[in-house]
């Protein structure tokens, strides 16, 4: 319809041209003495508009072959940009993929190009450093190319996880500080914040990190409690020759988390390495309470109270509920032993070997036999002792890669 109506548009233009020319009889006079020409201005007009279009052309002309060398340049960079886009895309499917190797070529490649992005330095660093090549990633991050604004918030996640391979868990907290400037606290960085403030031993910062996590639904709730426990008794275990600080830090966490078996036994090994034995105890015994730990019997056993009979007496009553515990019983029989009951003692020490046959318990019964002068009987149990503790010993050999 279109094509039709321009069709009689044109026509109905050549005609109104055709009527206008048959009926125009004037004429135009150019004078320039002793010149004259006079042409029909029909023909005037004929010219007039093919020298328009004539100029017009030639000026186009002109500007098309002024602009030719520019857009040449940019016909290349558009070919050199889309050749190293393509190796810059081959690069991330090899990352995605696993092939580190492959995708550290391809963004090799893709930086050769010129014009190429600052991302392919970034795909590059990425895949050395899951190969290790620590120093080939620091030398692509350091690229110009890489340290662009648009590129900071992975180039600086990027560092902070090669600080981290590299064991400087500090270089990756400064980097990561950067980050939360640059971009906040988003949960990758968190995760990585995690990491570095465990390796670079402060513990303590740990259970607020984690907090966070598990709200993002990083964690779970199991999970989440079992690394909270890890943190609060790593940091427990940092604080064994600081009885001001492991009092204030003990004093910040819940009962759920004090009655931990992990944090309980922490805490009660730290206030035994600070003399306080009582403290200690009172540790184990809230914490036995609520959950029963073999390993916190025998770190109950390890405190000196004042009212060693009492102690006993509260070991005794456990009694009731575990009395198949070997460790429990070992450790009846040690309180027994400092008090000198030595009948009992020995008792409990041969119950506890009846159900586990342990080097430790076997060196306490030999020694406490040897000073009540029965030296066959200690020289038997502590040459057992011997042999079960080499044999540990070979089995933890064996299992070491």
């Amino acid at each position: 319809m279109r094509g039709l109506l321009a069709f009689l548009l044109l026509g109905a233009i050549a005609v109104a041209v055709a009527l206008f020319a048959r009926i125009n009889v004037g004429h135009v006079l150019f004078v320039a003495p002793p010149y004259r020409l006079e042409v029909s201005l029909n023909l005037f007009l004929v010219l007039a508009v093919a020298a328009f279009a004539l100029g017009y052309a030639i000026v186009r002309f002109g500007v098309r072959l002024a602009r030719l060398p520019a857009e040449v340049r940019a016909y290349r960079k558009s070919q050199q940009v889309a050749r190293a886009r393509a190796k810059q895309d081959a690069a991330l499917v090899g990352l995605l993929e696993g092939r580190f190797g492959r995708a550290r070529a391809a963004a090799e490649e893709a930086l050769a190009i010129p014009h190429s992005s600052g991302l392919a330095a970034l795909i590059a660093a990425r895949a050395a450093l899951e190969t290790r090549a620590f120093d080939t990633a620091e030398a692509f991050l350091a690229r110009a190319d890489a340290q662009v604004p648009s590129l900071a918030v992975p180039r600086l996640m990027l560092e902070a996880e090669l600080a981290l391979e590299r064991g400087r868990g500090g270089d990756a907290l400064a980097g990561l500080a950067a980050l939360k400037r640059e971009a906040g606290a988003h949960t990758a960085a968190l995760r990585l914040e995690l990491r570095a403030l465990a390796q670079a031993g402060r513990h303590a910062e740990l259970p607020p990190i984690i907090d966070q996590l598990e709200k993002r639904k990083v964690y779970d709730r199991a999970q989440a409690d079992l690394l909270r426990a890890a943190a609060h008794a790593d940091a427990l275990k940092d604080l064994s020759t600081d009885i001001a600080g492991m009092r204030a830090y003990w004093s910040r966490l819940s009962d759920t988390d004090r009655t931990n078996p992990r944090v309980a036994r922490a805490a009660a090994q730290s206030f035994l390495a600070l003399g306080r034995d009582s403290d200690a105890a009172e540790v184990a015994t809230r914490s036995l309470e609520r959950h029963w730990d073999p390993e916190q019997v025998a770190l109950y056993a390890r405190c000196q109270l004042p009212d060693a009979r009492r102690q006993l007496e509260a070991a005794e009553r456990w009694l009731v509920e575990h009395s198949q515990d070997a460790t429990l019983l070992d450790a009846l029989g040690r309180l027994c032993e400092r008090e000198r009951l030595w009948g009992k003692a020995e008792t409990y020490y041969e119950a506890s070997l009846a159900l586990e046959d342990g080097w430790r318990t076997r060196v306490a019964l030999g020694e406490m036999l040897a000073r009540l002068g029965r030296g066959a009987a200690a020289d038997a149990h502590l040459a057992a002792a011997l042999k079960l503790a080499l044999a540990e010993l070979g089995r933890e050999a064996a299992d070491r890669p």
